[in-house]
C-alpha cells in the first residue's frame, strides 16, 4: 500500500520525492482507509503547566477531554483545518463511542458519552508552549463501564486521547514552486499550522478539510500529543463553537504502546 510505503522511508528527501511522484494515488488511499492515530511524531518539548495532562475529579465522575486538536502537523503528517470536524459533530456527534485503544469492540466502550463538541481553546492549555487559540475536538465522558479506567483517570494517568476518522476532504501541500497546485495548498494552509518546524523539516503535509469522527479513544501514545483530559474550567476563555451537549444522549508508537496491555496488567 502506497501508506506504508511512504512510512516506511526514513531520508525526508526521499520520502518528499516519493510523495511527488505519488500524489492522487496517496490522497486516494488516505480516502479509502479509516485513521487511527496510534504512533507519536518527534516534536518539540511540549510546555507543561499545572494544568494541562492532569485529570479533573469532579463529583458526578465526569471529565473533560480533548480527541484532536486541530492545527497539530501528527505523525500521519495530517493538519487537521478549522471547521474540519463541524459536519461530523453536529450529525452524529452524541453517537460516537469512547473506547480503549481504537478496539473496535463492544467491550472496549469504557465511558458514557455526555457531550461531543468544537471548542476554541488556549493552545497552553493543550500543553504546548505557544500564545493564540486553536480548535479542539472535545468529549465531556463518564468512565462508568469500567473500574480500571474511572481509577486511571482519577489517579490522572490517562493522558492523552486519539480519533478515529475518515477522511472526507483533503489537500496535498508540498512546499515547492514547481508543485504548482501543492505549492498554492501550502501557501494557503501553512499559516494554519501550529507545530510548523515538523511541516518544515518534511516539505509537505495532508491538509484535511473535511473529516468523519468515528470514536474517541484512550490512548497512551497518540499522533498528536496534545490530547490531554482537562480541568473543568471555573473562569474560562473557552469559546463554544459547536457542541451536542444539548442534544439528547442515545443509549446505547518510538514503539507504540499498547494502552490495552498496560490496562490488562494493573
Amino acid at each position: 500500500m502506497v501508506i506504508k510505503e511512504l512510512f516506511e522511508i526514513e531520508d525526508s528527501a526521499k520520502k518528499l520525492a516519493f510523495v511527488k511522484a505519488n500524489k492522487a494515488e496517496l490522497i486516494s488511499s488516505k480516502k479509502s482507509m479509516i485513521k487511527r492515530c496510534d504512533s507519536i511524531v518527534a516534536t518539540p518539548k511540549p510546555f507543561k503547566s499545572t494544568e494541562a495532562n492532569k485529570a479533573e475529579t469532579s463529583e458526578n465522575g465526569v471529565y473533560r477531554i480533548v480527541g484532536n486538536s486541530i492545527g497539530f502537523m501528527d505523525s500521519h503528517m495530517d493538519v487537521s483545518i478549522s471547521g474540519s470536524f463541524d459536519k461530523s459533530v453536529n450529525e452524529r456527534g452524541n453517537r460516537i463511542p469512547m473506547l480503549i485503544n481504537h478496539d473496535y469492540n463492544p467491550k472496549s466502550i469504557y465511558a458514557a458519552n455526555r457531550g461531543v463538541m468544537v471548542e476554541r481553546v488556549n493552545i497552553r492549555e493543550l500543553g504546548y508552549d505557544k500564545d493564540g487559540m486553536t480548535e479542539a475536538v472535545m468529549a465531556k465522558i463518564e468512565p462508568k463501564y469500567d473500574a480500571k479506567m474511572r481509577e486511571l483517570y482519577a489517579d490522572g494517568q490517562i493522558k492523552e486521547h486519539s480519533v478515529g476518522i475518515r477522511y472526507v476532504k483533503l489537500e496535498l501541500a508540498i512546499n515547492d514552486p514547481e508543485e504548482e497546485r501543492e505549492f498554492a495548498n501550502w501557501l494557503k494552509y501553512y499559516p494554519d499550522v501550529i507545530n510548523r518546524e515538523v511541516a518544515d523539516e518534511a516539505g509537505f503535509f495532508f491538509a484535511v478539510k473535511e473529516q468523519r469522527l468515528e470514536e474517541i479513544s484512550a490512548v497512551v501514545f497518540g499522533s498528536n500529543p496534545y490530547t490531554p483530559t482537562l480541568y473543568e474550567p471555573k473562569n474560562t476563555n473557552l469559546e463554544p463553537h459547536n457542541s451536542t451537549l444539548s442534544q439528547p444522549i442515545e443509549s446505547e508508537t518510538g514503539k507504540v504502546l499498547n494502552l490495552l496491555e498496560i490496562y490488562n496488567s494493573l
